[in-house]
């Protein structure tokens, strides 16, 4: 926008400093008219604070949801006096609203048709008091109705009240409306139609226009507290620029961009705040990604599917050779609503955008800002590469190498991949996706196929040399295990049943290793048992603790009974209480039984030894109370397990 045009509207404020300024009754009102979020309310609260440095008396109504006239007359008085706004006369109004009704005509001066019906047209008699000066409506005051289009009064009703201001009080009137959904609304072509009585009431109508710059400017004051403020107010033109390319003029939702990048700013980290490339990248995406939910194209939810949109588009050009034909009808609309937002910020890779997709759609499905995860997303970002950044981060980044760069980058994470060089599950997913994708769209040689049956082998080389990690926490799904980031990277090529596939191979892989080091676990379990029993009852019973990792694991069976006992025999009395409440605790739940059936021996094998110790003791205390918990923790234990083995 350039310096002549910034103020686009300056002529409307002419003639209302015309208008407001007359000596006399102009005899008509003025209207601004313009569609949703043009800007007009804006424009109006700019003018009235012109007025108001002006001395001007004013008062201003939004007329949206408004369903009788008495609520305007309220919102007026509240204007004329903040004592009428508070609590007590909320309390005065409900119980004497009658006087209150004669006081607002009082106040408000208006005298209407004596029907006595309550929808603004009834009349009554000022009451006996005296009403102060300062309550009262000059013919100095401005009367100013915003939202005309979406009042649920009857249209005819509305403007003849207004006409009642203009045409019996003197007063000067200005009206704010979307007129286009007027005349939608009016149905009527009668003396009581929308367009009858506009010419009746209406002297001079104004478009206003879209006045971007300045409404930006004025919502970065907003921001202008902080540092982020003065970011935005040095990119005028990079916002006003991708508004343009979005074809959007909702000024509302560039209030909210305004809002939501000021409270990104302030927990980002002094190394982003200092590189204004990165705070540019953050803008970008976060306006095309609000102008788009705000418009309707797409939900929070449809940001992860930009991937899968990207990755169809780009198999069909390499299957035809040819470009991707837009006139191709597609399956759903949905598809077709997102391949037009991937094409229309093309250079914002927004199936990969900065930061991730799973960052963006958190923030604007739940408006949460993961501060950690942010920092980490920063830190492996484009921004931070430097000869300490391994290969695999650079290569996902693809997105920003040369041809040259890609294909030196794809033969050395390669090379890595072969010879074994990495460890953590989360690098060999994201390798494997890498591939996935890069073999889909034909940018490496190997078939998907080839990729899977190589990543497999990879995690038996894994489990092999006892480098597999397993993980702990028995609550972990099988979604969690696909998981969808690592290291604060989305997964590519997640989409694919291979990933999928390769995911879940993972999984198995993992459950058979962990069954093979049962015995060695089984040795730690038993030592935890002497150490810390509260911690032995975490490990082994199902609970809200992540150290629940056997609570459905047939671990006890793989203790000698025997060793067991011998330990158990050497432990403090309170302690073994413990030991036999968190074994009665872990059979409570006849579903997880089920998993535990093979233990059913084994508690047979501790029960009969601990009772021929008992028996070895008898006639004194120590036998007894050992007999006594045996019968009352093991004996319903073992019951309970023979009828789930029963069926």
């Amino acid at each position: 926008m350039t310096q002549d045009n910034k103020s686009i509207n300056s002529h409307i404020e002419e003639y209302l400093d015309y208008y407001c300024s007359l000596s006399h009754a102009p005899g008509f009102a003025v209207l601004l008219k313009g569609q949703w979020g043009c800007g007009k309310t804006w424009f109006i609260e700019k003018y009235r604070e012109k007025l108001k440095a002006k001395k001007q008396k004013c008062l201003y109504v939004s007329l949206n949801g408004i369903t009788s006239f008495t609520e305007i007359g309220e919102a007026f008085l509240q204007q004329l006096n903040p004592f009428w706004a508070s609590k007590e006369m909320a309390i005065v109004r409900k119980v004497s609203g009658g006087l209150f009704k004669g006081l607002l005509k009082g106040t408000l001066k208006i005298d209407l048709n004596n029907d006595g019906k309550d929808d603004g047209t009834w009349s009554f008699g000022i009451p006996d008091i005296n009403v102060p000066e300062y309550l009262k409506i000059t013919n100095e005051t401005i009367l100013i109705f915003d939202d005309l289009e979406r009042c649920k009064i009857d249209i005819s009703n509305l403007l003849g009240y207004i006409n009642n201001f203009v045409e019996h009080d003197d007063l000067k009137v200005i009206i704010v409306a979307n007129e286009d959904e007027l005349f939608k609304q009016d149905s009527s072509d009668n003396n009581t139609s929308y367009k009858v009585i506009k010419e009746k009431l209406i002297g001079k109508t104004f478009g206003v226009s879209l006045d971007f710059e300045g409404a930006l400017k004025n919502f970065i004051t907003i921001a202008n507290d902080s540092n982020g403020g003065q970011f935005l107010s040095d990119n005028i033109e990079l916002i006003e620029t991708l508004y343009q390319k979005a074809n959007y003029e909702n000024l509302r939702c560039l209030r909210d961009i305004i809002l939501d990048f000021d409270r990104i700013y302030e927990v980002l980290p002094e190394k982003a705040t200092s590189k204004p490339e990165i705070l540019q990248d953050i803008l970008k995406v976060l306006m095309a990604f609000s102008i788009e939910i705000k418009r309707g194209n797409m939900l929070p939810i449809h940001i992860s599917k930009l991937q899968d949109e990207y990755v169809s588009m780009m198999s069909k050009q390499v299957n035809s050779h040819q470009g991707y034909n837009e006139t191709t009808k597609q399956n759903n609309e949905e598809e077709t609503k997102l391949v037009k937002i991937i094409r229309t910020y093309s250079e914002l890779n927004l199936p990969e955008p900065f930061l991730g997709k799973d960052w963006w759609q958190t923030f604007f499905d739940k408006g949460k800002l993961n501060t950690q995860e942010l920092e980490t997303l920063l830190l492996t970002s484009i921004y931070f590469r430097d000869e300490n950044t391994p290969n695999w981060v650079k290569l996902w980044h693809f997105s920003y190498l040369y041809d040259d760069e890609f294909v030196d980058l794809l033969k050395k994470v390669e090379s890595e991949y072969v010879n074994r060089q990495f460890i953590e599950l989360g690098i060999i997913k994201h390798i494997t996706g890498l591939f996935l994708m890069f073999s889909d769209i034909g940018v490496y040689h190997k078939s998907k196929e080839e990729i899977l049956e190589e990543s497999k082998l990879y995690i038996n080389y894994l489990k092999d040399s006892k480098e597999l990690d397993i993980p702990d926490n028995r609550y972990v799904s099988a979604d969690d295990m696909i998981g969808s980031a690592y290291a604060g990277l989305g997964y590519q090529g997640k989409e694919f049943e291979e990933f999928k596939e390769f995911c879940s191979y993972i999984e198995k892989v993992q459950e058979l290793a962990k069954v093979e080091n049962m015995p060695g676990a089984a040795q730690d379990l038993l030592d935890i048992m002497q150490n810390d029993t509260r911690k032995f009852y975490k490990m082994i019973c199902i609970s809200n603790s992540p150290e629940q990792i056997y609570y459905d694991v047939p671990i006890l069976k793989d203790i000698e009974a025997s060793v067991f006992v011998e330990k158990l025999l050497k432990m403090e009395f309170e302690d073994k209480r413990r030991v036999g409440w968190a074994l009665t605790e872990r059979y409570q739940f006849d579903d997880i039984n089920g998993n535990l059936l093979s233990e059913l021996d084994w508690l047979k094998s501790v029960r009969d030894l601990l009772l021929k110790e008992a028996n070895s003791r008898k006639g004194k205390i120590s036998g007894y109370c050992l007999e006594r918990m045996t019968k009352e923790y093991f004996n319903q234990i073992i019951e309970k397990l023979e009828k789930k083995a029963q069926g």
